[in-house]
């Protein structure tokens, strides 16, 4: 089946590795506040952060486990709160200089104890509610399906499930006018849209809106993010691209070459909200695959796309 581009011009987008290549990069996220990206590292537990005038790279080592998503707190200069294997996390760091240490403060679990599952990805919504999913551990490469579960944390830390069971939580996305929440779980290929109350945090009218299935690109829909106009960019997992989606057509309108096999999310930045910056994984690549793409699992910063994003939220506590 042949993928249908809808016509655009894209002939100056450019695509520009930023920082170095690492393992399983992952959850980028534009601090607006200070015009820097945070990203993870998942298997390596480590979160990073890019000072994009600068190009430098600091690194923050967190011991308790896998680093599934990263977001800072509202009103705070040097906390964060993190996925940290099943847990919520805060963790303190200015993000200034390296940490082989920092403190952390488990909030909340999510999923049971009993459970083999970890955090995968997250965002924060507009009223500053976290909402983040999880995965079963992955066997030879394969994670188990349905063990995960889509959660909703505010300031009580009592997490509320919004989605359950999946398989592999991934991507999210609310639209500029905040009625429409966009999901992804990875092995259906699919983009599901919900209906939003963005005062409750209530989803409902489950649709789809976007499948892979239909065109011929290979791989999984992962990390995603939307722009201004209503149009959805995902990571493809396996795939080599980041595409662009209208989700009111269901095509693809954009396809984005990227220099690593397996793409893990996007997210819009810089002072216009216009680069499109692009994690990658370098994690469980044979020979081959490390000689062919020898960036895979660097940052990419994708220019000349011509759209702009939405700014990112931080996550809210009152105490």
């Amino acid at each position: 089946m042949s993928t249908q581009v809808e016509s655009c011009s894209s002939t100056n987008v450019t695509v520009e590795k930023v920082t170095p290549a690492y393992g399983l990069s992952e959850g980028p996220h534009w601090d607006h506040r200070i015009q820097k990206l945070y990203f993870v590292d998942i298997n390596n537990q480590y979160i990073r952060r890019l000072d994009t005038a600068t190009g430098v790279v600091t690194n923050a080592y967190i011991a308790n486990g896998t680093v599934g998503v990263v977001i800072p707190v509202d009103d705070s200069t040097d906390e964060l709160v993190a996925g940290v294997g099943k847990n919520l996390v805060l963790v303190t760091w200015n993000g200034e200089s390296d940490q082989s240490e920092v403190p952390t403060k488990v909030l909340c679990s999510l999923d049971s104890a009993q459970s083999k599952t970890r955090i995968n990805d997250g965002k924060v919504d507009s009223s500053g509610r976290f909402w983040l999913g999880t995965m079963g551990l992955e066997v030879n490469g394969q994670a188990p399906p349905n063990q995960g579960t889509l959660y909703r944390v505010d300031d009580t830390r009592k997490p509320e499930v919004e989605i359950s069971p999946v398989s592999i939580s991934n991507g999210l996305a609310w639209n500029i006018e905040d009625d429409t929440f966009y999901y992804i779980d990875s092995p259906t290929r699919k983009v599901v849209a919900y209906d939003y109350n963005p005062n409750t945090g209530e989803i409902s009218n489950k649709r789809i809106v976007f499948d892979l299935d239909d065109t011929d690109l290979t791989g999984l829909p992962d990390g995603m993010t939307i722009d201004t106009q209503g149009n959805l960019w995902i990571a493809l997992f396996g795939g080599h691209h980041v595409i662009q989606v209208n989700p009111k057509t269901k095509k693809v309108i954009r396809k984005i070459k990227i220099p690593a096999e397996n793409v893990t999310s996007v997210t819009f930045g810089g002072p216009l909200l216009d680069i499109l910056y692009v994690t990658t994984s370098g994690f469980n690549l044979t020979a081959k695959q490390l000689q062919e793409t020898p960036d895979a699992g660097a940052v990419f910063a994708v220019k000349g796309l011509e759209v702009r994003g939405i700014l990112s939220n931080s996550f809210v506590m009152m105490n």
